[in-house]
């Protein structure tokens, strides 16, 4: 089986990649990383124009609709040991407004032979949007069917077409 990939920026999918696609696959929350509705739209328009006829669209993504406001809201992610070395993971989150967090991703690297510990942190602004408001703007964007899908992944699944 052959299977024809490609990675672009969102906002010029189309234009890098070209058609003829049978599905778009957007994850791990990166879509929030588009920080206004024009560029979310813009984005969905250029993966509708990849699709060939009866294409999709999967876009795996939180819904941040349920997530709680605030400043310094901690999000654990585990501990991992690795080659000799144990890593911690977590982000900090702080909201400047209603619709936009800034997040810190922390990475703390403990070398369990030495002792000795780093730290490591990558910064991003996020969109907080709704998932019900993604659909709205792929709706737009000239998809149909498209819904959401929850209880399938560990967050929700937002499916649109192209139509056949």
């Amino acid at each position: 089986m052959s299977i024809d990939s490609g990675i672009a920026d969102m906002r010029s999918a189309h234009q890098v990649l070209g058609t003829d696609y049978d599905l778009v696959i957007s994850c791990d929350n990166s879509v929030p990383h588009l920080l206004t509705d024009d560029d979310l739209l813009l984005a969905f328009q250029q993966f509708h124009s990849c699709l060939r006829p009866g294409g999709g669209c999967l876009i795996i993504v939180r819904d941040c609709a349920k997530e709680a406001r605030g400043s310094n809201l901690v999000k654990h992610y585990g501990a991992r040991v690795e080659n000799g070395k144990r890593y911690v993971l977590f982000q900090i989150w702080d909201f400047v407004d209603h619709d936009y967090c800034d997040l810190s991703f922390f990475v703390v690297e403990d070398d369990l032979a030495s002792g000795q510990v780093r730290s490591h942190v990558m910064r991003s602004r996020y969109y907080a949007v709704a998932t019900a408001h993604l659909c709205d703007l792929m709706l737009r964007a000239g998809f149909e069917g498209v819904k959401r899908l929850d209880d399938v992944f560990y967050q929700p699944v937002l499916l649109g077409t192209e139509s056949a």
